[in-house]
């Protein structure tokens, strides 16, 4: 499949320039994507960013040529990028667990991050249903959280927190929306390390006021591609929420095969309740993206 066969290459450069500077703009560039649509779709398939990727695999080859006892620890930190052997040996350390000290003295442990391949698994997966949908700007008031490093771990915390001590109903309430109502999420201001920002909102109507612990997040006009999966709560034989296994084949099928690419611009997860119940709700995910080049 072409997608991969050109994330390999961003692999290949990755590899060839170890012991030189590497930009994520020349990454992308070797998978002929855009800067942005890389780095999210590089994490979403392996789990990790870009610079993590690119420090657990220098450190990983750094930590073998210290292993063979015959260079300096100051000579394989200059080799892979490292300015100073202090910075040099707080990585390594936070990596391997021992210092560039220890393992140049060798008898110790010392942890393999190895250079990641693209497969492709069929799967038989049942049919994703998505469609194209024009946005219109909005100002989305809520409650917002820093993202650090696991979206399907921190994100469903910090949503059951503000259900439950009452701050879902309070941003209800300021967007003059009933109680109970269910809110949408909105990821935005992805950095190049993995974080992100998470708000619980809804829109908000023109002249309301908004408490002083809650957050405004402008949504620009964007085109989406619009993806639903159907949610029965509560959920817990399941060890994936239908939203993450939406997001999941979202970057592991259909950025791959599909003519579109993720721009900038906060996506969006949009819930609505099917029943009197609220036992069932449809969960969509909203990607602002372009057709590819």
């Amino acid at each position: 499949m072409e997608a991969f066969r050109l994330l390999r290459q961003a692999i290949d450069y990755i590899e060839d320039h170890l012991q030189t500077t590497i930009e994520v703009e020349d990454v992308a560039q070797a998978a002929m994507s855009s800067k942005y649509h890389f780095q999210r779709t590089f994490h979403a398939l392996t789990g990790f960013t870009v610079t993590e990727y690119v420090r657990n695999r220098r450190l990983t080859l750094a930590a073998e040529e210290l292993a063979r006892g015959d260079r300096k620890v100051i000579d394989v930190a200059l080799k892979y990028g490292y300015e100073s052997p202090e910075a040099f040996a707080k990585a390594f350390q936070r990596l391997h667990d021992v210092t560039p000290l220890a393992a140049k003295k060798g008898n110790v442990k010392l942890k393999s991050f190895p250079r990641i391949s693209f497969q492709i698994q069929i799967k038989g997966e049942t049919e994703m249903n998505y469609r194209i949908a024009e946005g219109k700007a909005s100002t989305v008031v809520g409650k917002a959280v820093v993202i650090a490093r696991d979206p399907y771990t921190e994100i469903p915390a910090f949503v059951e927190d503000i259900w439950t001590n009452g701050t879902h109903d309070r941003i209800n309430a300021t967007a003059g929306r009933p109680a109970g109502s269910l809110l949408s999420g909105y990821h935005f201001d992805f950095s190049e390390d993995g974080m992100r920002y998470y708000l619980m909102g809804s829109d908000l109507p023109e002249g309301q006021t908004v408490p002083d612990d809650f957050t405004l997040l402008h949504v620009p006009d964007q085109i989406y591609a619009v993806f639903d999966d159907r949610e029965v709560f509560p959920n817990d034989a399941e060890t994936e929420t239908g939203i993450q296994k939406v997001w999941k084949r979202i970057y592991f099928e259909w950025f791959p095969s599909s003519s579109f690419e993720q721009v900038e611009g906060p996506c969006i997860e949009r819930y609505y309740w099917t029943d009197d119940s609220h036992t069932e709700s449809i969960c969509e995910v909203w990607i602002p993206v372009r057709r590819k080049a």
